[in-house]
């Protein structure tokens, strides 16, 4: 599913945010990205999406080598991935439910088709009652199961979270937390990036430890 094979990312200005990384991912798993914050947990999610470009090594991702898809390519490839950020990125002034179309009105779909799997998302989420609010008026947990539901409408065979529950309260990060092992347990890839060793204790899955750029460990739950 994802493999990453000697990859750096050095910045402008001689910035190593990754150095000579190499891991593997396979499908189906459950896998914690972990480190202080600058360590390069929200780089290595920026490769996988192709926000950002390796400056050496090799990234595949879905069976694809990223240095070969090019620019116009790139929407294509996010498609099958989907992505979850710690401050939502939600649009005020749309409803609930145009938050959670955007990804299929962007790939074409027909209405029906949107109306259909857009419910399903919602009340994945436990938000289908909610489908006709702003989400100004939503909780923070609720933004962020509504940014969850957007990024899951699409079926993707990939989830990355940034730091999905940095906001958040103990309660309200394990339910987030929770609906990330839901989506799992259906066979989802997910990849989480966050410093809560709590959550890491609790749900007892892989570890990759980065440490100024570099991996220190990969590893079995932590203790």
């Amino acid at each position: 599913m994802i493999e990453f094979s000697h990859v750096s990312k050095r910045y402008l200005g001689g910035y190593d945010a990754l150095k000579n990384i190499t891991f593997r991912i396979d499908a189906g798993e459950m896998v914690f990205v972990t480190g202080h914050s600058g360590a390069g947990k929200s780089t290595l999610l920026k490769l996988i999406t192709l926000i950002e470009r390796p400056s050496r090594g090799q990234c595949i991702v879905n069976n694809k080598n990223l240095l070969k898809i090019p620019k116009r390519r790139i929407p294509y490839h996010r498609r099958d991935i989907g992505i979850v950020f710690q401050d939502h990125k939600l649009l005020m002034d749309r409803t609930v439910f145009d938050n959670v179309a955007l990804p299929l009105v962007v790939s074409g779909c027909s209405y029906r088709d949107i109306g259909r799997r857009v419910n399903a998302a919602l009340e994945k989420v436990g938000l289908l009652d909610k489908s006709k609010l702003l989400p100004i008026v939503l909780s923070g947990g609720e933004q962020q199961r509504v940014g969850i539901a957007r990024a899951v409408v699409n079926k993707p065979p990939l989830l990355l979270a940034d730091e999905p529950t940095g906001n958040l309260d103990e309660a309200l990060s394990d339910e987030i937390m929770d609906l990330f092992l839901d989506f799992n347990d259906h066979g989802v890839t997910v990849i989480v990036a966050t410093h809560d060793l709590r959550q890491l204790r609790r749900l007892r899955k892989r570890v990759l430890q980065l440490q100024q750029g570099e991996i220190v460990n990969d590893k079995a739950p932590i203790p």
